[in-house]
Parts: C-alpha cells; sequence; structure tokens
C-alpha cells in the first residue's frame, strides 16, 4: 500500500476533545496552566507542577455540584462588589 504523502486528511482528529488546558494563577499570583483530562470515564486535573488529581464517577459528580455552587458564589461576589 502506497501512501500520497501530500493528504493530510490522516491527521484530522474525530475523536472527542479529552484534554483542556486551563489558565490560573499560584499563590504568588504567577500565571500558571492546569489540565484537565477525561480518559476511560475518569477525570483528572494536573497542576502545574504535575501533582496528578483523579476523580472516579461519584467524585466527578460531587465535583461538578461543588464547582457550580463555587462559581453561583464568585459571581454573586462580583454583583456585590
Amino acid at each position: 500500500m502506497t501512501s500520497d504523502l501530500s493528504d493530510l486528511s490522516v491527521f484530522t482528529l474525530d475523536a472527542p476533545q479529552r484534554e483542556w488546558f486551563v489558565r490560573c494563577t499560584d499563590a504568588h499570583l504567577r500565571l500558571r496552566v492546569c489540565s484537565v483530562e477525561a480518559n476511560n470515564g475518569e477525570l483528572a486535573i494536573v497542576s502545574p507542577d504535575e501533582e496528578i488529581f483523579m476523580f472516579s464517577r461519584r467524585d466527578i459528580a460531587e465535583l461538578q455540584t461543588a464547582l457550580a455552587a463555587a462559581i453561583t458564589q464568585a459571581a454573586q461576589d462580583l454583583a456585590d462588589a
């Protein structure tokens, strides 16, 4: 089988996105980047220092609830400011 090297369609990704990079700041207000990864039904958050936090199915549901509540509170804090 010969391949045509000019056909770049082999590099297109039809798979869903599984990793997102999120900007954040550390305790010293330095800009950092965290990675959020989804794989095999689990979620991982990787800190800028490469510490990995794994979330299973139940943990993901609790994280989603906690993040939604925290985001709502942060928005309220900004509205009150």
